[in-house]
């Protein structure tokens, strides 16, 4: 009699848990009133290295320093850093979402140096609008900045967003969408 009462015990607390959605899964709905949001989920950034096998890496996503409006990221921007000193490269591979669509966007830059400190790189890559990106993973602190500044100054409407300075930090952690919008891989278009 004992095991049948707590047996029903359980399936009501069960049942109610799963009514109030404390219970979600991978199949659970999106409610009209209930529209996702990107949330983030922060830890402290943590630069791991090998400095026998000269490695470095870091993951997070970039936070900009700069509280003006325009200076924002249209959509949160994930990324993993992998600098090797062989090489001198470090390979900065970010993922985002723009109007509607993941996209990756993988850099090179080149190491300028690298030493017990921290690592100094740039990308060269400076596009149709001149803009330069100057990338630096401290080691002492745990932190890693960039920025982007313009080479040459110029008048070309599409480059007017980029003829200032921008730079963002890296934060450890993720970027979620909350709720969580359901994916079905399989669903006919």
């Amino acid at each position: 009699m004992k095991n049948l009462v707590a047996l029903l015990a359980l399936l009501t607390v069960t049942f109610f848990i799963y009514k109030t959605g404390y219970l979600q899964g991978a199949n659970s709905v999106v409610h009209a009133d209930e529209t996702p949001r990107w949330t983030k989920v922060e830890i402290p950034v943590m630069v791991t290295r090998d400095d026998r096998r000269g490695l470095a890496s870091v993951q997070g996503f970039w936070q900009p320093t700069n509280p003006i409006e325009a200076k924002q990221p249209i959509s949160p921007v994930a990324v993993t850093i992998e600098c090797t000193r062989f090489n001198k490269t470090c390979g900065v591979f970010q993922a985002s979402v723009s109007r509607g669509v993941l996209q990756e966007e993988p850099f090179d830059y080149y190491v300028a140096t690298w030493t017990k400190n921290g690592i100094v790189a740039d990308d060269f890559d400076e596009g149709v609008c001149g803009v330069h990106h100057h990338l630096l993973l401290d080691f002492n602190s745990n932190s890693v900045s960039v920025t982007h500044y313009p080479k040459n100054v110029t008048s070309k409407n599409d480059c007017q967003a980029s003829q200032g300075a921008s730079s963002f930090t890296l934060h450890g952690g993720q970027v979620v969408l909350n709720p969580p919008a359901p994916w079905d891989p399989l669903a006919k278009q």
